[in-house]
């Protein structure tokens, strides 16, 4: 088999997986097979069975998060096997495809099953390569994640947590949340019952979370921060806001921490939608090799990749492996 293609069920435009299933093994023909997984369980088993030297290229379906279960699911089975991670090519099957998008793959699992195939015709596949996060968590038990992108706190982690809350979240999601964020910021100065109940939304969005944050080794200051993010390459976010840029150039992990203000945050809004670094005078913005957080009061709920982590007490972030994503 030269091509293994995972479908996750549970992404919004797979909803009839069945059918699509069969329709991209139509496509393949002898050259691969099409696996439906309902769970990480079910993940785990087929990478287990298809991760073979013959495997030229694992195929995910889906969005950011499919990728993010499929390399997961994956590393600790090459690496017992002495082999690297396979070849990827994430499909632009989710709600933003930023790692997609960032690897100049474009058109959905139809479009590109045929210019795989033809490309493996020719001989072996080009790849474009990817700086990747190790994420270690500690979450009861230590692990280690990989992805690209990681909210781990503060306003990036809440945006989230409403971006995902909405029934068919795309790039005009991101409009609308950035919008009632605003919105709420400038109710917030209404006097009285107004402005507690119209700034509501805006207090939980920029309320600072409580950590001990070390930036390779040395610790920022201060305990409030109102960002933790670190990302492995520069993310477009559905063509809206652009962030890491410092993370443009391969080898380097662009990380945020510190104290930023909700005035800060809206000067810094040009800045998101042009990709270029956020101004806060506390905020550490900044290329590093390893951050490390512990958190002091509640939990951290880091989204990575858009998949959520509950309950992590301590996390360290540094780069990965480069993950190699086919170039068609």
């Amino acid at each position: 088999m030269r091509i293994a293609v995972v479908l996750n069920p549970n992404s919004r435009k797979n909803r009839r997986a069945g059918v699509r299933a069969a329709h991209l093994r139509e496509i393949l023909g002898p050259l691969g097979e099409v696996y439906v997984t309902q769970d990480h369980a079910e993940l785990n088993d087929v990478l287990y069975d298809v991760l073979t030297p013959e495997l030229s290229c694992l195929v995910s379906v889906g969005g950011d998060g499919a990728l993010h279960w499929a390399l997961n699911a994956a590393r600790p089975i090459a690496s017992a096997r002495g082999m690297p991670l396979p070849m990827m090519l994430p499909t632009n099957g989710g709600t933003i495809d930023f790692v997609a998008r960032r690897a100049g793959v474009e058109g959905r699992a139809e479009s590109l099953l045929p210019r795989l195939m033809k490309a493996l015709e020719k001989g072996p596949l080009e790849a474009t390569e990817l700086d990747s996060l190790d994420v270690r968590i500690d979450d009861g038990e230590e692990r280690d994640v990989l992805g690209f992108a990681m909210a781990a706190a503060g306003i990036g982690q809440r945006f989230f947590d409403e971006y995902y809350a909405a029934d068919d979240p795309g790039p005009m999601t991101i409009v609308r949340v950035m919008g009632k964020g605003l919105f709420s910021l400038g109710a917030g100065l209404l006097p009285g019952s107004l402005g507690v109940r119209g700034g509501a939304n805006a207090r939980r969005l920029f309320r600072p979370f409580e950590a001990k944050v070390k930036i390779d080794g040395v610790e920022v200051q201060g305990t409030a921060h109102g960002a933790l993010h670190a990302g492995s390459f520069d993310v477009n976010l559905g063509g809206v806001v652009r962030v890491f840029p410092l993370a443009k150039a391969p080898g380097a992990m662009h990380v945020q921490a510190g104290a930023i203000s909700p005035a800060e945050m809206v000067r810094a809004l040009p800045a998101l939608l042009r990709g270029g670094a956020i101004p806060g005078k506390a905020l550490h913005d900044t290329q590093g090799t390893r951050m490390d957080i512990e958190a002091l009061d509640e939990p951290l709920r880091p989204v990575i990749d858009g998949e959520m982590y509950q309950d992590v007490r301590r996390l360290s972030v540094s780069l990965g492996p480069r993950i190699r994503i086919a170039k068609l």
